[in-house]
């Protein structure tokens, strides 16, 4: 209990922090972008206003991270089948950021559809299959899974009891120290040089934006699997309950 106290309490952190330097460099930007057109175009001054111009954008950037990590996004949610995603998804990064991995889809059909922002939700399948590549060093099995699933209370993170459809990204890397693995969402944590470290961070804090979870388990030299689990939207698998008697009376 007093472990997710301190998260929530880090996660509202976070998007004060978050809304106050959005307001900060969001200003900044523009009053310095209508100091700049007072400027010649290839006067220094022009090009000194410029570089900190770029700065507060870099940090309109990091506020709108750690909305993300808040779960304080904008969210377009859309009812969509998680499966078609998770297989487009994948079949693009075959062609590219997984050509040299063996990529095997268990995909399990399911009437569970799930409703959060299809775009965002690609992008995470994009950064776990980014942070297997790199635990691989781009050779190696990488192993994709969904199932449908029911969760009795407190069985999967914080999660309350009902309809999930759960995600599991499996890979065949060098795995991590148990103390690797406990802060591996953590913001600002990388095991990876001159990473900044958001990207799991990001990924977690849009997961339960959702209404879902994120967990991860690794061992040294067993590769690691990452679960997701995204609630089911209840009104649209009722609804397509309704369409397939309707079809068949």
């Amino acid at each position: 209990m007093q472990d997710e106290e301190e998260v929530d309490a880090l996660m509202q952190l976070a998007a004060t922090m978050a809304h106050e330097l959005n307001n900060i460099f969001t200003a900044v930007s523009g009053n310095l972008s209508l100091l700049e057109d007072s400027f010649e175009h290839q006067s220094m001054n022009a090009k000194v206003i410029g570089d900190v111009i770029q700065t507060a954008r870099r940090g309109i950037e990091l506020s709108q991270t750690l909305q993300a990590f808040a779960g304080r996004q904008r969210l377009n949610r859309t009812q969509f089948d998680l499966n078609r995603v998770v297989a487009s998804t994948f079949a693009d990064l075959k062609r590219s950021l997984l050509q040299r991995i063996d990529v095997e889809l268990g995909l399990t059909q399911s009437d569970c559809v799930v409703a959060t922002d299809e775009e965002k939700f690609a992008h995470v399948l994009e950064e776990l299959a980014r942070n297997a590549a790199a635990a691989m060093d781009n050779r190696g099995r990488l192993v994709v899974a969904t199932t449908s699933t029911v969760l009795k209370e407190r069985q999967a993170g914080r999660l309350p009891p009902g309809n999930y459809v759960r995600l599991s990204v499996k890979d065949t890397g060098r795995g991590m120290q148990p103390d690797v693995a406990k802060r591996a969402l953590d913001p600002l944590f990388s095991t990876k040089g001159g990473h900044h470290g958001w990207g799991l961070a990001r990924c977690a804090g849009f997961i339960r934006q959702s209404g879902g979870d994120i967990l991860l388990t690794s061992l040294p030299g067993k590769g690691t699997i990452v679960d997701v689990f995204l609630p089911c939207d209840g009104a649209a698998s009722r609804q397509r309950d309704d369409e397939q008697i309707a079809r068949h009376a």
